[in-house]
């Protein structure tokens, strides 16, 4: 369930989940070990909700994996928790200098943030039995 420091997982509706500690220096090596769980957990593109509110620091590096194409293309939308004017400042520096290719927003809250992840997971009716088409 960790990766570093980090905590990875799916939730039942196929959201990934990545939460780091309190005062969590994100450096490459940990955003490696986060993708390595990521792809154990699932290798489907899925929505993704990161807890930066506990964020203290990000390198340069660490923001440059996670925006590289191999990584980008397993998300199809990110929300990132930031409660402090610090949080968000990281994170908006993230979406404005590495330019993620998915929709991302920033949420001061987990339930507005799963709200509006919820947009992005597949449509689930073909494959849950619940397919109305006349046999």
């Amino acid at each position: 369930m960790t990766a570093g420091e980090a905590r990875v997982w799916l939730d039942e509706d196929g959201i990934l989940h990545v939460r780091y500690p309190q005062d969590f220096n994100l450096t490459l090596d940990v955003m490696e070990r986060v993708h390595e769980r990521r792809l154990e957990v699932t290798g489907e593109p899925c929505p993704v909700l990161v807890y930066a509110d506990t964020v203290a620091s990000a390198e340069y590096e660490a923001q440059q994996f996670a925006s590289r194409e191999d990584v980008a293309e397993l998300v199809i939308g990110m929300a990132i928790i930031v409660k402090s004017v610090f949080t968000r400042a990281m994170a908006d520096l993230f979406m404005r200098f590495h330019k993620p290719p998915y929709p991302v927003r920033l949420f001061k809250n987990e339930e507005s943030a799963m709200l509006w992840l919820r947009q992005y997971l597949p449509d689930r009716s073909a494959s849950s039995g619940t397919d109305d088409r006349p046999v």
